[in-house]
């Protein structure tokens, strides 16, 4: 019985041995943060662009192509 005494009070002691000379240390570092724009950047110009792309929709290929052929005609 007086070992097992003896035995939890080592323990005891060392336990709270360990609690008593734990160190903590905190370092605080500096953030870099990167902002990633080109999603706003995007959503901007495609609203801004919407009214001009549903107007080259509406234009099928072959006016475009005889658009094309009167300019490079004026531009001789």
């Amino acid at each position: 019985m007086a070992r097992a005494v003896l035995a939890v009070m080592c323990l005891s002691i060392c336990i709270l041995a360990g609690c008593l000379w734990t160190k903590h240390e905190i370092e605080v570092k500096p953030m870099h943060v990167i902002v990633d724009v080109n999603v706003k950047i995007q959503q901007e110009l495609q609203e801004k662009f919407k009214k001009t792309d549903e107007v080259s929709k509406e234009i099928s290929d072959k006016e475009a192509e005889e658009a094309l052929s009167k300019y490079l005609e004026s531009q001789k």
